[in-house]
């Protein structure tokens, strides 16, 4: 399983190529990648279900936004990326923590985005394909902590949403980041923000980082979604299909959750929680809890 006892032998091996000791090591997070800060480098661990390539990917993307001067968090500088290190692909970071002091804003989020979303498509490709219904599909058969009920529920609900995805979206396709939220930005040591955590990134409908950042913002309480609009200069609440392709990125976001949480895990339980909602209610949006 992708837990910290397997990771831990990884960052040490990672530790011995930047010449640091494993004991300044500090766990930031341990859920889709288990991410380690060490000194002012921060080493993200992909589990071995993520291709070498698709991360290759992604560090070829960092490249070309950078070449661009598009405001994205750092590469640590002077290491051939990925490593891969007993099968795992490995990623090295600069170390922002200015965001702790001064969270980012949705209006600087807003502004992240409508710099990104103005960018053509690099000439190297994206990380990954976008394709949420069937990854929804997926996510659901391949979950340990799903009761056949829940698993019913879930793809009632993905069948009466999956339209939406075929409709005609406003302000068509591009390179998007695919999950857009304010704890997917960082604040450099100048105070200027910059987009992070590129795993994800595709070619989609810019609607879909939209619609990604309205529902963070009225799912877990604590942003302000005009605020983004107007910093993002387009509004999307003014088309018919916009609640739709949020109720889909919820149930997107539910599925995954619970293709990654273990049984008898608090994961699991907020999984769980956020279905008895659904159940409750499919129109309802009560407060998750952050994973």
């Amino acid at each position: 399983m992708f837990v910290e006892e397997r990771t831990r032998p990884i960052l040490d091996e990672v530790c011995l190529i930047l010449d640091r000791s494993p004991a300044e090591a500090v766990l930031l997070r341990h859920h889709t990648n288990a991410v380690y800060a060490v000194g002012d480098v921060v080493v993200k661990i992909s589990p071995l279900s993520v291709p070498l390539e698709r991360v290759r990917r992604v560090v070829d993307l960092v490249a070309w936004l950078q070449a661009r001067d598009f405001l994205t968090v750092a590469l640590h500088p002077g290491i051939s990326q990925p490593i891969e290190v007993d099968g795992h692909a490995v990623t090295l970071w600069r170390r922002l923590d200015a965001s702790v002091a001064q969270p980012i804003t949705t209006g600087e989020l807003g502004q992240l985005l409508r710099q990104l979303h103005a960018l053509p498509l690099p000439p190297a490709g994206v990380p990954t394909v976008l394709d949420p219904i069937n990854g929804i599909r997926r996510s659901v058969d391949a979950s340990a902590i799903l009761a056949p009920a829940d698993q019913e529920l879930l793809a009632h609900r993905l069948g009466e949403l999956a339209p939406v995805w075929a409709a005609a979206m406003p302000w068509d396709s591009g390179l998007i980041q695919s999950d857009p939220q304010v704890r997917n930005a960082l604040r450099r040591d100048d105070g200027i923000p910059v987009l992070a955590d590129w795993d994800s990134a595709s070619d989609g409908p810019r609607m879909w980082d939209v619609a990604t950042v309205a529902v963070h913002c009225r799912r877990f309480g604590s942003h302000d979604f005009d605020d983004f609009v107007t910093a993002y200069g387009r509004d999307p609440r003014g088309w018919d299909r916009f609640e739709d392709l949020c109720r889909l990125r919820e149930l997107q976001m539910i599925a995954t959750n619970a293709r990654k949480s273990a049984p008898g895990s608090p994961a699991a339980a907020e999984v769980a929680r956020r279905i008895a909602g659904l159940r409750a209610d499919p129109h309802a949006v009560m407060t998750w809890n952050i994973l």
